[in-house]
C-alpha cells in the first residue's frame, strides 16, 4: 500500500485553516465584547456625571427656596406687596374632640330634624 504524502499536507492544511478560523472568530468576538464593555463604561460615566448635577441643581434650588422662606422677608414682602396675610401662629385652631360623623350629620340636618323631642301624639279612629 502506497502512502500518499500530499493527502497528509491536504489535512494539516485544512486543519490549519480551521484552528486560524476559530482562532480568529475567537478574537474578533472578544474584540467586539470589550468594546461593548467600554461603551457601558463610558455610558454609566456619563449618566454618573448627570446624576451628581441634578443633586447638585437640587440641592441648590432646595438652598434657595430656604433662604426665600425666611420669616422676617416673608414679613417684608407681605408688607410690600400689601397682601394682607397672618402668620400660621395667628390662626385660631379649633380641636375636635366629638364623634367627627356625628357632628356633621348634626350639622347637615340642622334645619330638618327638630332638636326638642316631639309630645304625646294623639290619633282617633273613626269607628262605626
Amino acid at each position: 500500500m502506497k502512502l500518499n504524502s500530499r493527502a497528509f499536507v491536504n489535512q494539516i492544511v485544512v486543519c490549519l485553516l480551521v484552528t486560524i478560523v476559530i482562532g480568529g472568530s475567537a478574537g474578533l468576538t472578544l474584540v467586539w465584547v470589550r468594546h461593548q464593555n467600554s461603551s457601558l463604561a463610558k455610558t454609566n460615566s456619563e449618566l454618573a456625571a448627570r446624576i451628581v448635577a441634578v443633586e447638585r441643581r437640587n440641592d441648590e434650588m432646595a438652598g434657595f427656596i430656604q433662604s426665600e422662606m425666611r420669616p422676617d422677608l416673608l414679613r417684608k414682602l407681605n408688607h410690600e406687596m400689601r397682601l394682607g396675610l397672618v402668620p400660621m401662629n395667628e390662626v385660631p385652631i379649633i380641636h375636635v374632640t366629638e364623634n367627627v360623623a356625628e357632628r356633621m350629620a348634626d350639622r347637615a340636618n340642622r334645619g330638618f330634624l327638630p332638636q326638642e323631642p316631639a309630645g304625646p301624639v294623639r290619633v282617633k279612629f273613626a269607628g262605626r
